[in-house]
């Protein structure tokens, strides 16, 4: 006799074994390198991280960043690393690499990605028109603070040697709201600003950078170059006038110029009261935008008075633009740092100083000169 079975159907299917074991994975920590100023970014190994699980399978990939050996860029450059096993239960893990360019150099210019240092020529500090601003004191052996004799300011901003002190490593040009309104000349001045400027002239050829963090009112942060005009005979009795950077912290004013003037770079050229007919006159400058607001933070801004009809612009180390200037610039120009008030941003209603005595500041890090040899 052959035996025989049958299924009455019921037997129930057999299930897949549920996985509830996430797979684990570990990335390194945080990775932080320094490259030189003239350097975009740098190579960089790190241990590739790898996942594992409790069953065999689990695949590792990278889902963001670079991969090992790569060229990291200057910035943050986030690397996200995923495990997935056979089931697809996924893990990840991440860390950042941060390449950061060095600090502006006390020696040299400062220029990032393109070095525009013509061949066989070096940088050397001119001292009598650079400070570092370290030692507390005011240096009246470089630099005039205010001079009554000459320009007292634009109403309602006056001058005043008391919103000027050097400390904590900085030149610091404190603005206020006068007491008392003062009347000079038939003009009614209400605010108190800063008018520092070098004793020594620069003359074409020289590279001027300061790095500066504006102060947060509706007065003004500056650094720029003028010249004497009395100190000129002929057509060379005239206004020459170099703005590297100005701008206001506070826009009150309405006029569309105006609207980005705490968050960009703004210079000019300006060519002016000559006096002879042919001798052009006018301005021609440009603008950039900082990506911040101008008191955020301190930024380098710099110019190369590269020749009389030439002015290379620099912003944290990279040009942005070149101005040709309406006339000639060939004659000596005088450093200046100076907050003041301008017509087109007035006086806001609350006066304009309510904040703090740092917010009312513009702080100057250093101011550096620089000539080729």
């Amino acid at each position: 006799m052959v035996a025989s079975c049958s299924s009455d159907g019921n037997e129930a299917e057999k299930e897949e074994p549920v996985d509830n074991v996430d797979p684990t994975i570990t990335c390194v920590s945080d990775i932080n390198e320094t490259v030189d100023a003239l350097s975009n970014g740098k190579a960089i190994t790190y241990t590739i991280p790898v996942g594992s699980d409790d069953q065999p399978g689990a695949i590792t990939s990278q889902t963001e960043g670079l991969a090992s050996g790569e060229v990291f860029p200057v910035g943050t450059t986030k690397n996200t690393f995923q495990v997935k096993d056979v089931t697809g239960n996924t893990v990840s893990c991440s860390f950042n690499i941060t390449v950061t360019r060095d600090e502006p150099s006390s020696n040299l210019p400062y220029f990032i990605e393109v070095d525009p240092t013509p061949s066989g020529k070096t940088w050397h500090k001119v001292e009598n028109l650079s400070d570092e601003f370290s030692d507390s004191n005011f240096d009246e052996s470089k630099w005039l603070n205010t001079d009554p004799n000459r320009w007292i300011g634009r109403a309602p901003g006056i001058f005043k040697e008391n919103t000027v002190t050097e400390a904590d490593d900085n030149l610091k040009l404190t603005a206020y709201q006068l007491d008392t309104p003062e009347i000079v000349n038939g003009n009614t001045f209400t605010h108190a600003g800063s008018n520092i400027y070098s004793k020594e002239a620069a003359q074409v050829g020289y590279y001027f950078e300061c790095r500066m963090k504006a102060n947060k009112t509706f007065m003004s942060s500056t650094f720029w170059l003028i010249n004497n005009r009395n100190d000129g005979v002929g057509c060379d009795k005239r206004v020459t006038e170099l703005d590297i950077q100005e701008c206001v912290g506070q826009i009150t004013g309405t006029a569309n110029f105006a609207q980005n003037f705490d968050e960009a770079i703004h210079s000019n050229t300006h060519s002016r009261q000559t006096d002879c007919t042919g001798t052009p006159t006018g301005s021609a400058g440009d603008n950039s935008e900082i990506g911040s607001k101008v008191w955020a933070g301190y930024h380098v801004y710099g110019a190369w008075w590269k020749s009389a009809t030439e002015i290379e612009f620099y912003l944290d180390g990279k040009k942005v633009y070149t101005v040709t200037p309406k006339a000639n610039f060939d004659l000596p120009l005088y450093l200046r740092m100076v907050v003041e008030t301008y017509d087109w941003n007035p006086v806001p209603s609350d006066g304009g100083m309510t904040g703090t005595e740092e917010e009312r500041t513009t702080f100057y890090d250093w101011v550096r000169t620089w000539e080729l040899k």
